[in-house]
């Protein structure tokens, strides 16, 4: 199963890539963008899960926690300040929240049991 979701976050990153880079409308451009960001999004859950699993942890609730709940965050974000009258992307909120799940489960310590 791990293998298939790599390929599936491969595949978005490299269609993501590609439409961005041959298609010249803005809105297009903006859906592949946001297509390779999910990709990348996923590569992050998976280094967190595999992270957790060599420590003894779910794999899959590690993944959840690097790749959905940081997603989930980046579109609040956006929401978020999209109604208060600002612009912008949640882009940095998602990386940065799956950066400290990938931190806190590079650094707690073995599961023992």
């Amino acid at each position: 199963m791990r293998k298939l979701v790599f390929m599936l976050f491969v595949g978005m990153i490299v269609i993501g890539a590609v439409g961005y880079l041959v298609f010249s409308n803005p809105w297009l451009r903006y859906i592949f963008a946001h297509m390779g960001g999910l990709g990348i999004m996923g590569f992050l859950g998976l280094l967190a899960g595999t992270i957790a699993a060599r420590k003894g942890y779910s794999f899959r609730r590690a993944f959840l926690l690097g790749f959905a709940l940081p997603t989930l965050l980046g579109i609040l974000a956006v929401v978020i300040v999209h109604f208060s009258g600002g612009r912008g992307c949640g882009g940095i909120v998602s990386l940065g929240a799956s950066f400290l799940v990938i931190a806190l489960y590079f650094f707690a310590r073995k599961k023992t049991g």
